[in-house]
């Protein structure tokens, strides 16, 4: 690998879980749909969850109960319970703080601002030179310009920067066209659902996932990592050899 200065990192499947996250908030949609029409059931959110997930244009959603406004009030109440919904991925917290030893690093993710609340939690609050996020920032993944926007504020180099990232879409393409090194991370499954989750809900998710996922790793050939332990596996190797 190339020499390295800055590594930035993804949160979302990278060092926490999305999924506790999107269940909560999937939970909120359908006790206050319920709450306004008795009759919709899980049968009926399962199947507006098959549309939300297999479309991602927001207009192919028009229709679903993920399309009214209690989907909004029902991120918002989520966004109030984050921190009590952070999951780490086994082994990143470790591998955050390893790499943080050696490297400069920067958060750069489509993350509510609870996010920086939550690292603090997991105590990675002090591991990040910065913490860019879509929802602070002003720009959103895939577009560059976020990415971009931390690569500026750090005055570092886009040929040594090492962009880890869990999606083929949000975080390699972009990355590589601001001619970044990337490492994609490989999906891991060690997530639980929130406490007093509907299981057909919960199993109706999780299959919807699977294939969201198989849709953004997308196959394609950018180095893939099991997860931050082998990217910081890998780069002490690197370092090692070196000196």
């Amino acid at each position: 690998m190339k020499s390295v200065q800055l590594i930035a990192l993804d949160v979302g499947g990278v060092i926490y879980f999305d999924e506790p996250f999107e269940l909560a908030w999937i939970h909120q949609v359908f006790a206050r749909a319920r709450t306004a029409d008795p009759s919709f059931t899980a049968s009926s959110l399962i199947r507006d969850m098959k549309v939300f997930y297999a479309a991602p244009a927001s207009h192919h959603r028009a229709g679903t109960v993920f399309s009214r406004p209690l989907a909004r009030q029902s991120w918002l109440e989520t966004r109030a319970l984050w921190s009590e919904l952070v999951q780490p991925i086994p082994g990143a917290v470790d591998a955050v703080r390893q790499l943080a030893g050696r490297y400069d690093l920067c958060v750069v993710a489509n993350q509510p601002p609870e996010c920086a609340a939550a690292l603090g939690q997991i105590h990675l609050g002090d591991a990040f030179k910065l913490v860019a996020l879509d929802s602070t920032v002003g720009y959103a993944k895939p577009d560059p310009r976020l990415l971009g926007w931390a690569l500026d504020k750090l005055r570092a180099s886009p040929a040594q920067t090492l962009v880890v990232g869990n999606r083929w879409d949000h975080d390699i393409e972009p990355a590589g066209a601001l001619g970044c090194l990337t490492t994609l991370i490989r999906p891991s499954h060690g997530w639980d659902a929130p406490s007093g989750c509907d299981q057909k809900i919960v199993e109706a998710y999780r299959e919807l996932r699977s294939q969201v996922i198989s849709r953004n790793v997308n196959g394609n050939a950018a180095p893939v990592a099991a997860g931050l332990g082998e990217v910081a596996t890998t780069l002490s190797q690197v370092l090692d050899r070196r000196t």
